[in-house]
């Protein structure tokens, strides 16, 4: 007589409710990528070009943590990050690193952020504060939030609610419309 098994693998997904159906809540992702291209973290696609620093991510509840793009002449040129008042670090294209204006070389680790070299990016992340961002030497940001800032995101890369339809709100709850 043959024996058979059978193995019976369960997936864990944190949920939340919407519209009374259960949805999976998973990490979002937003990327800046060619000269002026973003796809925010709800999939809206759109063109953007600055010559200031601007808020990409950050929790916009807790104010916990602030990822801004800086830009000059319309192009990206480094990343920065601040965890409320006490602490920044600062990421040049060039792979020039700053923390409170101190110059600071890779492998890297303070206040629960990690900087490293990793597959030709430059990774900043935290799992504390729950996001990983890498940059690339042409100024493509990937920006990764895990899904305990689902509904609490503003800036560039939208607010991380699965609807796109509203990425372009201000902090003031007016839509922006965008240009041709």
């Amino acid at each position: 007589m043959a024996s058979s098994h059978i193995f019976l693998v369960l997936f864990v997904l944190p949920v939340l409710t919407v519209a009374g159906k259960e949805v999976a809540r998973p990490s979002a992702h937003c990327s800046l990528f060619g000269d002026d291209h973003i796809k925010t973290f709800d999939e809206s696609l759109y063109d953007f070009a600055g010559d200031c620093s601007y808020l990409l991510a950050g929790d916009c509840h807790k104010r916990s943590f602030s990822l801004l793009g800086d830009y000059q002449n319309g192009r990206r040129s480094s990343l920065s990050l601040y965890l409320g008042e006490y602490f920044d670090v600062h990421m040049s294209l060039d792979g020039t690193m700053t923390e409170g204006g101190n110059r600071i070389s890779m492998p890297y680790a303070s206040n629960g952020v990690f900087i490293e070299n990793e597959a030709g990016y430059y990774k900043l992340s935290s799992e504390e504060h729950g996001f990983v961002a890498k940059v690339d030497v042409s100024g493509n940001i990937q920006i990764t939030l895990a899904d305990k800032h689902y509904n609490r995101t503003c800036g560039l890369c939208g607010n991380f609610n699965r609807f796109a339809e509203d990425d372009f709100m201000t902090q003031e709850g007016e839509k922006q419309k965008l240009l041709p």
